[in-house]
């Protein structure tokens, strides 16, 4: 198996143990992101799921007029 990716950078070798044949940089998979669970003040945990759904998580749950009233 080549080391080398189409794009000219070097494979991880962890990478090439697991059979991938592109380098990061040029990976289609989508990065994971999280969303804050809130039970209670101290009882915080995260869900893991994709960045466009923890985006839209974060858009939705965005507080308007949260701040300082002082501008």
């Amino acid at each position: 198996m080549a080391s080398i990716c189409r794009c000219g950078n070097a494979i991880h070798p962890v990478r090439i143990k697991l059979n991938y044949t592109t380098c990061v940089q040029c990976s289609t998979t989508e990065a994971y992101g999280c969303a804050p669970i809130i039970n209670h003040k101290t009882g915080n945990s995260i869900q893991i799921m994709s960045q466009s759904q923890a985006k839209a998580i974060r858009k939705a749950s965005r507080r308007k007029g949260y701040g300082t009233c002082l501008r």
